[in-house]
């Protein structure tokens, strides 16, 4: 049995406790606000570990509001004109580009600080990657989208600094996973050349690092893997559950979320260092709590289909904000609950 064979992880966001998320937007910035995502921030790691979670990503992201609004808001150049929906009827302020973007404030080292003060847990910090907050942003400035990409890849590429240097001073024998989240990577198959420049310039110049990627509810991951010779990341995090079935068996029959591994599979074995793959295996969408026989058979399935068991990772699909913190829990738990379960066999 290996405790480093399919570690399980925290894709990123989770649900606020209701004193924070009624509260947030006329609170952020005093004094009450920090107090307040301090508390939530305690409270999630201590759910977190409970549950039995290798990783602990950064407490659930209680600092933050929503993925995009969280970052534009601590970057120069941009206007806000008004709310816009997101996929899960949250409202955030959608900004427009309409000068140079700079890097106005930190966006998560404060929150990193925190939560390495407040555990010695394994870590990973999710950042918003360039290609999302160039497709997501009105552009009045930039002469196309790969240069207003780029540009923001530089201003995170200046955070992924100050976070390593934050992290150093904490944990400087450990290191530092940086997931940037790209929801927006293939909602336009003819720019993955921009989603492969942007996300590379950010982790550009920066070593020791883990450098990955988040994409969530792809039509096509194939778009994705064909970037893999060239984009410098060591593993991809991503959603399988939410085209599964509830069903159970290990056959490509039985498991089509997770039949398009294949192709994953045929890429990554041209590659000369192979990349991970963080596998989703709770749908975050649904309050239904998948059992620990149904994740096993999804891992096992996928095993076949990826070949090395050491190439996988165990995750949600996505952030588990949409979901209550007991159902969010419940999917965690029963998730760590299947790879213990399974590590006995490998």
């Amino acid at each position: 049995m290996s405790e480093n064979l399919f570690i399980t992880q925290e894709i990123g966001s989770f649900r606020k406790p209701d004193y924070l998320s009624k509260k947030f937007h006329t609170i952020e910035g005093q004094k009450e606000f920090f107090d307040l995502a301090r508390k939530a921030t305690v409270e999630t790691i201590d759910l977190f570990e409970k549950s039995g979670l290798d990783n602990l990503g950064v407490g659930g992201e209680m600092f933050r509001w929503e993925m995009y609004e969280h970052l534009a808001a601590n970057v120069g150049g941009l206007e806000f004109y008004g709310m816009v929906r997101s996929f899960d009827n949250r409202y955030y302020k959608k900004g427009s580009v309409v000068s140079k973007i700079t890097r106005k404030n930190p966006f998560h080292v404060e929150e990193l600080e925190y939560v390495l003060s407040r555990t010695k847990g394994k870590l990973k910090v999710p950042i918003t990657g360039p290609y999302t907050m160039m497709d997501w942003s009105f552009n009045e400035y930039y002469k196309d989208r790969r240069e207003l990409a780029n540009a923001y890849a530089d201003v995170i590429n200046q955070e992924i600094r100050a976070l390593k240097k934050v992290w150093e001073k904490a944990r400087g024998n450990e290191t530092l996973e940086i997931q940037i989240d790209e929801p927006a990577a293939t909602t336009h198959p003819g720019e993955m050349d921009i989603v492969t420049e942007s996300v590379n310039r950010s982790f550009q110049g920066i070593s020791a690092i883990e450098p990955t990627i988040h994409v969530c509810y792809s039509v096509d991951y194939r778009y994705l893997y064909n970037t893999l010779h060239d984009l410098k990341v060591q593993g991809l995090n991503l959603e399988y559950a939410n085209r599964d079935k509830y069903s159970g068996g290990t056959s490509i029959d039985q498991r089509p979320g997770y039949a398009d591994l294949k192709a994953f599979n045929e890429v990554n074995q041209t590659l000369s260092e192979k990349k991970f793959i963080g596998l989703g295996v709770t749908d975050i969408h649904v309050d239904f709590v998948e059992p620990v026989s149904l994740i096993k058979d999804r891992i096992e399935a996928a095993v076949k289909l990826v070949e090395d068991p050491k190439l996988l990772r165990i995750n949600p699909d996505c952030g588990l904000r949409t979901r209550s913190r007991q159902i969010g829990f419940d999917k965690l738990k029963n998730m760590v609950d299947a790879v213990k379960d399974l590590r006995k066999s490998y």
